[in-house]
This record gives structure tokens, sequence and C-alpha cells, in this order.
């Protein structure tokens, strides 16, 4: 692969080590091998922070935390970082790098967790991606729609606007053409619709919920793509995938709905491989532990100038094949721990995953999103977006019906639908699910 004007011997170096990494994943390893690469990689972060971290020699002592393990699961018993924690202690989280160079979860929930960042650590990450997106033959510099929007972040003004240039820059000789995900208006994704058709990208990668919608708009409008014999996969990312968006994009697109699972503090963690809900872990950049709560904390053993040692990333997963705690696949990303979903029933409340009503109300023909804001336990309001007009009492009774075949003692007077013309997003630019 020739490298891009602009790329060079930093391109064709991040090519070499991508190919070395794909030939480490196509070749078949036992858990047992795998999970011995996982303990001789940590236990060299963790020499590495003991000598180099200062916040780890502290916690190492406050903790009396071992030199070393034996297996991956031994980190369940270090004690759980999370973002607050990080917060109240950033002074020696950032003792040993500049506050200017770092990640930031982007703090939409609350104030920003940030962590110090090394000059080469961008490199990983980029291997990691198009790992992932090799599974599935899909390769670097190859013709690219992102579905995404972060414009608001790059501030205003001079500054903003050369922020801008550059990225477009970037993106040009990625051979990406990027679409805003924020403006979701029908003459948007009639614009976007045309974009896809006209470019026959090799991928789409977005946010779910903008995909979804996206989707659903070209069906209603029974609009034609044109030539999809390039596209060979929709990456779907930054939020939770149910069944229903799955099964819509592909019978819409053409082309197998993928899994991207990560966080802005780790890069890519997981990604669809083979089928949508079989989400390899990268198991050489990442121990995933899952607690008995479906709790996910990860362990980053990549070369990084902050490591993330049993990190609290804040999601639920369902793994599927965990041992001791250490999953290597996951079939599906829950969403975050707190958000759960009350409806009152003739036993008394039910907490139940937003999964499952979102599951329902997307097949409702013209629903595009769903929000909830939970007024109380027994009082739940739940904001869709459609396409034309809907008669509520229709959408309340087919929802009702519909989860009653899990639950048939739910209360129907719990829950209250109201219709919005566009749906409340995240700093960030992701969907919120949930709305205070």
């Amino acid at each position: 692969m020739r490298a891009p004007i602009g790329r060079g011997i930093l391109f064709a170096e991040r090519c070499r080590r991508l190919e070395r990494k794909i030939a480490l994943y196509n070749e078949p390893r036992s858990r047992a091998e795998i999970e011995r690469i996982q303990v001789e990689r940590f236990n060299r972060v963790w020499a590495y922070c003991l000598t180099r971290v200062p916040f780890y020699r502290s916690w190492r002592s406050e903790h009396r935390l071992p030199t070393s393990i034996g297996r991956p699961s031994d980190l369940r018993h270090f004690p759980t970082l999370d973002k607050e924690l990080l917060i109240s202690r950033s002074a020696e989280v950032f003792a040993s790098g500049s506050t200017k160079r770092a990640y930031s979860t982007g703090g939409s929930t609350g104030q920003p967790t940030r962590f110090p960042r090394g000059q080469g650590e961008t490199t990983d990450r980029w291997v990691n991606n198009y790992l992932g997106r090799a599974w599935w033959g899909i390769r670097p510099l190859e013709p690219q729609v992102l579905l995404w929007g972060h414009a608001h972040l790059f501030g205003s003004g001079l500054k903003g606007r050369i922020a801008q240039a550059k990225r477009a820059n970037a993106d040009r000789i990625l051979n990406i053409r990027r679409l805003n995900a924020y403006d979701l208006s029908e003459p948007a994704l009639q614009a976007h619709h045309r974009v896809i058709r006209d470019q026959n990208p090799v991928s789409l990668v977005g946010y779910t919920s903008a995909v979804f919608k996206l989707a659903r708009y070209i069906e209603r409008e029974g609009l034609d793509l044109g030539d999809k014999s390039r596209l060979r996969g929709v990456i779907l990312s930054a939020e939770t995938a149910s069944d229903a968006d799955l099964a819509t994009i592909e019978r819409v697109f053409g082309a197998t709905a993928l899994i991207e699972y990560g966080a802005a503090e780790t890069g890519l963690m997981a990604m669809s491989q083979g089928e949508p809900r079989a989400i390899r872990v990268l198991w050489d950049s990442f121990v995933c532990l899952v607690s008995d709560d479906s709790s996910l904390t990860v362990t980053t053993l990549d070369d990084r100038l902050f490591p993330l040692i049993n990190y609290a990333i804040g999601d639920c997963v369902e793994p599927t094949d965990a041992v001791d705690g250490n999953a290597l696949q996951f079939r599906s990303i829950l969403g975050r721990r707190q958000e759960v979903v009350q409806v009152a029933s003739v036993q008394g409340i039910l907490d139940l995953s937003p999964i499952l009503p979102v599951h329902i109300l997307k097949s409702y023909p013209g629903i595009v999103g769903v929000q909830f804001r939970q007024e109380r336990p027994d009082a739940l309001h739940i904001y869709v977006q459609a396409d034309h007009e809907l008669d509520l009492d229709g959408v309340s009774s087919f929802f009702a019906r519909e989860l009653r075949q899990d639950h048939p003692d739910l209360r129907a007077d719990s829950f209250t639908f109201h219709q919005v013309a566009d749906q409340a997003r995240t700093r960030a630019g992701k969907h919120a699910l949930f709305l205070s």
C-alpha cells in the first residue's frame, strides 16, 4: 500500500504494525496461551507504573498491591479505579505528564475526566481500529463515509477554523467523507443519502442512532442506494445497538452491521468478528473483567503514559465466554451501569434494562428514536421521535402488549408517551438515552 502525501514513513510503519497484529490474531490460540500473553504484558505495564507513575506508586502502597500477577483474574483483587477518584487525585495523575496532552471523557454527564496522553499512543489506537476492520476486509485509505459530529468541539473564532481546516485536510488524506450526525433533518438525510449513493464507500461508520435514522428514512422514501458492491460493513459505534437497529440497517444497506466498542479513554476495545453479536475483545491490548452484576472493568496493556488498571468503564456487558471474570468475547454491550427503566406492575416496581423497551419501540412503524425520563419509580416518560405524526394511544397499547409478554402484571398507567421533533444529545454528540 502506497503511503499518501503527508504520511510517508509514519504511515508505512503503522501499516507494518497493523500487519503484525493481524498475524497475531490470525494464529489459533488457546485461552491459556492468550491469558499467558495478557499476564506477561500486564506485569511489564505494572512494573512501569511502579517505577514511573507517581499515582500508582502511592496506590500500591495504600492498598498493599503485589508486584506482579499470575493470571488475569488476579486483577479483581486490585481496587477499582473510577472517574470520580481520578478526578479527585488529578494532581497525582498528571504528575508525570503534561495537562496539555490528554484524553478526556467529555463530561457529558458530569465533570470531564482527563488522563495524560503519550506522544506515540495514537499509533496503537489506529492499529487497533484497523485490526477490527481488517476482519471484514476493510483496509486503511479505502473510501469511508463517517456519520459523526464533533464540529462544536473545535471551538470558535480563528482557532476553531484552523482546527476544522486541519480535520478536513486529514479526512482528505485518509479518504474519509464526513457527514454531520447532529443534523438529521429531512433535508440533511436527503443529502446524506446522496453522498453515500455517489461515493459507494467501502465502509459506513457512525453513531448507532444516526445510522438507524438514515436507514429508516431511505426505506420509507424508497430511495435507491445505487452500487453497493464495495460496501463491506456498516460500523455502529458510541451507542448501544439493539437487534432492531441491526436488522433495519442490514436490510437497507445490504451489508453486515458491525458493532465497534470503545471509549474515549481507551480507544477501540472490541469489534464484531464473524457475525455482529460475536464482539471480540482485543485481548493483547486489554483485560476486560466482567463482574457478577455485568459491570465491566478494563486494564490497558499497551504502552501508555498513564495506564488504566482495573478501571470501571461505566458500562454493563453480556459476555459469552468469561472465565473467572476474564471475557474474551461479548454478545452485547448493555450500556451504562446506572441506566435502568422502572415501570409499575401489580407486584411492585420492575427494574428493566432499557434494551427491551427500545427494541420494542424501534420495531413500531415510523419510530426512529427513543428517550426516557424517570419522574418516579412508577412514572416513566417515554419520548419518541418518528418520521410521521403518531397515534400515541396506539403506541402505548402496542408497547404494553409487547412488554406484557415478559411482564404480564405490567401496569400501563405507569408510563406516558410523548412525541418530539428531535432528540437531546450529550456534549459528545451521542444520543442521550436518559433525560434529566
